[in-house]
């Protein structure tokens, strides 16, 4: 094989192919598949692709963007279903509104990549460690710009890892941190000179994790709260049919009917398709009927109010407890720029799309407890479920993942609803319509799960916990800090080097 000439890396077509590739393989980190190193390999084969092009930032944009082409178009394929099955949007229009996404989503890895060939030392251990920094900032910038979209963040994978131990003490980010500064290290175990430092580097994230574990940051309080969650397995087609409330309260009725008796029985977001007023009495007899002492329906419906404007939310019979979801889904629950988007409005066919913003803090009472309570793709934001924090002692999420179809995204949300229950050192109780419902307890272990698209009831207990975890306390702000830290000396050493080889 000596004397074959080896591909050029740096070349638009084999760097290219080698980014998207690394892009795609990185999905393969997060649920369903749970494959960890896959996200420390990949981000390292994309860190080394810059180090190659280390002062050609359009080169590196391009790299940049094929890595996140591969990244998005893999991991959320599943906005294609919703699209066309959920929302009723035509083949054509499902398709250009996925890939548009897609595309967009490419920008910000392109963008970190840009900059990084610009200004950072590549070559160097302090321009790798301020790319790692700068993919939290990445990730900070998509969980926030244009409402956010806070899914498939690196530190998701972290979960049954040594590295999960980062999530309580500073949250998604820091954990998504720690992978990345193990990409780099991989990169600079890769050189000859800094070898040493590298091995050295992914050794001590990976030993300080560890020795991290064991520390919990929250306490159990008070008796344990029993709970059934009640899965419909409804689908989108039949709960919106002419006669979709009807059938809707008839088998999670018969549901619980069958159910263990608990002190919260739960449904999942909008299990009834109606509005408050239509189906209270409907609702307040089936919490009439349920077994147990003091037991409780908490369920997930539309409330409407006399000034007009209708919630997503949650609902509890008796008590009258009423949750009001505060991060409404672009294009599921409201229109952005509706008057200049109405034809995509009339395409889409989306029922219940112009809901109004919650403004609650996300506390609500269960079973004589305060709970955190959010609503579906709320549970990606870790600012909305810290709110409710600390005197939320366990945590209450319904959803109706049946938009997703069977695709990854079932099992990308409840990872992402383990992520916050390790985060914030509560148990969580998630009910959905068609899977997963599942008992998550404090540290991220499930409990009990239902399978996929099937009726199903999931009993057991919870204990609510009291006490903060530094995450909870502090939110993303310690982690972003470090890694602006590293930016900054990256670039500074960067700006440095580069007036020395000048005045040479």
């Amino acid at each position: 094989m000596r004397g074959l000439p080896l591909p050029d890396l740096t070349g638009r077509r084999v760097g290219g192919l080698l980014a998207l590739l690394a892009g795609a393989f990185a999905v393969l980190a997060f649920a369903p598949v749970g494959l960890f190193t896959a996200a420390p390999l990949a981000l390292a084969v994309w860190f080394g692709l810059l180090v190659r092009v280390q002062g050609r930032p359009r080169r590196a944009a391009w790299f940049g963007w094929l890595f996140g082409l591969g990244f998005f178009g893999a991991g959320t394929s599943w906005i294609f279903n919703s699209l066309l099955v959920f929302g009723q949007a035509p083949l054509v229009v499902a398709s250009v509104i996925t890939v548009a996404f897609v595309l967009v989503m490419a920008l910000y890895p392109a963008l970190l990549s840009a900059l990084a060939a610009r200004f950072l030392p590549l070559h160097r251990m302090e321009g790798l460690l301020a790319v790692a920094g700068g993919l939290v900032l990445l990730e900070l910038a998509r969980s926030w710009l244009f409402s956010g979209f806070p899914w498939l963040l690196f530190g998701h994978a972290t979960l049954e890892t040594p590295l999960a131990s980062w999530l309580p003490l500073g949250g998604e980010l820091a954990a998504s941190l720690m992978v990345a500064l193990i990409a780099a290290g991989l990169v600079l175990a890769a050189g000859r000179r800094s070898r040493g430092i590298g091995v050295g580097l992914v050794a001590g994230v990976v030993v300080v994790s560890a020795a991290l574990l064991p520390l919990q940051w929250t306490e159990p309080d008070g008796e344990p709260v029993s709970a059934t969650l009640v899965q419909g397995n409804i689908e989108q087609e039949r709960k919106w049919a002419p006669d979709g409330i009807r059938h809707s309260l008839e088998v999670y009725r018969e549901l619980t009917a069958q159910a263990e008796p608990a002190d919260l029985v739960v449904w999942p977001e909008t299990a009834i398709p109606a509005l408050t007023g239509e189906v209270a009495g409907a609702l307040e007899q089936v919490a009439a009927e349920l077994p147990g002492e003091d037991a409780q329906l908490v369920t997930g419906l539309f409330d409407g109010h006399r000034d007009g404007d209708i919630h997503n939310a949650i609902l509890t019979y008796p008590g009258g407890e009423a949750y009001h979801k505060r991060q409404l889904v672009p294009f599921g629950e409201y229109i952005p720029l509706r008057e200049q988007l109405a034809w995509l409005d009339r395409l889409l066919m989306i029922p219940m799309s112009d809901l109004a913003r919650g403004e609650d803090d996300g506390r609500i009472t269960l079973a004589g407890r305060t709970a955190g309570a959010s609503i579906c793709y709320e549970s990606a934001y870790a600012r909305h479920i810290r709110a409710a924090l600390p005197e939320a002692g366990f945590l209450v999420n319904v959803s109706n993942d049946a938009w997703f179809g069977d695709s990854l995204a079932p099992a990308q949300h409840l990872q992402i609803a383990r992520v916050r229950a390790v985060e914030t050192g509560r148990p969580m109780l998630r009910a959905t319509n068609t899977g997963v419902s599942a008992l998550i307890d404090f540290d991220g272990r499930l409990i009990d799960a239902s399978p996929l698209f099937e009726p199903a009831t999931v009993h057991g207990e919870i204990r609510p916990r009291s006490g903060i975890t530094p995450a909870a306390a502090m939110g993303e702000g310690p982690a972003v800090l470090a890694a602006l830290v590293l930016v900054v000396l990256g670039a500074a050493v960067g700006r440095r080097r580069a007036g020395a080889e000048d005045r040479d």
